[in-house]
């Protein structure tokens, strides 16, 4: 399966899970591994639905059924997330049956913490299992301001540039955001409730951990670990700002 830039594999797990694979020295290389496993345990963390995920390993005793997929290059850590059956693309006309819709306003500030750029249908899916219709989220390569090019330049500049007031997440979602605009109230006091988990549960020291579970080859210069703590925090802690960009942006 060869789905957006990342190029995710179908693969199954030692155990007999059915999983998406990421593969090391991928098309966009190993920042983008880092990227994911780093958001999936603050999304996780946060009660954001995301489907189980995790770090295996490729290696000479992992059995390829095509050479064109993957290759020894691809040898290494890699990052799955556990396949979801009975899942399709959001569509706006889904979104009033689904029982977790208010989860948007989760999925609204942590785009904004993390600079996600990059919420499309594909990566906003939709379960339907027997009586349940709920969301469920994916896909968080291209974070932290440019993707899978990101390091602590960037965000220093970001920080001194004040991007606590950018619209870039609002515009280049918009297609996707606008779907729940229709349906969902967004307001100021949905989304100060929701900040006030995320302070409480988010911290330095939480972050570092994450950072500190990614394989070394994942990983970037202790330089760009740094900025990205300092970064994610600096967002945090002025959730106020960011809220009165997301509310004038929408009125």
């Amino acid at each position: 399966m060869n789905i957006g830039i990342t190029e995710p594999k179908y693969a199954i797990l030692d155990d007999g899970s059915q999983v998406v694979v990421k593969l090391s020295h991928g098309p966009e290389g190993n920042l983008v591994l880092f990227n994911e496993y780093v958001c999936y345990r603050l999304a996780i963390l946060i009660d954001i639905p995301m489907p189980y995920c995790g770090i295996c390993v490729m290696d000479e005793n992992t059995e390829v059924f095509d050479s064109n997929i993957a290759s020894n290059n691809n040898y290494g850590y890699a990052f799955y997330s556990t396949f979801m059956p009975k899942t399709t693309k959001l569509l706006s006309s889904i979104i009033n049956l689904m029982k977790n819709k208010e989860v948007f306003i989760k999925v609204l500030l942590f785009d904004h913490i993390i600079f996600n750029k990059d919420r499309n249908e594909g990566n906003l899916l939709v379960r339907f299992y027997k009586n349940d219709i709920s969301l469920k989220v994916i896909d968080h390569t291209h974070v932290f301001i440019n993707g899978a090019i990101w390091d602590s330049v960037c965000l220093k500049r970001a920080m001194k540039e004040n991007d606590l007031l950018s619209t870039e997440v609002l515009k280049y979602n918009e297609r996707l955001y606008s779907m729940f605009y229709r349906n969902i109230s967004i307001t100021k006091e949905t989304l100060e409730q929701a900040s006030i988990e995320f302070k409480s549960k988010i911290n330095c020291n939480v972050i570092k951990e994450f950072i500190e579970e990614c394989p070394q080859d994942w990983r970037p210069t202790q330089e760009s670990e740094n900025a990205l703590v300092e970064y994610l925090m600096y967002r945090i802690n002025h959730f106020d700002v960011i809220i009165s960009t997301i509310l004038n942006y929408i009125k």
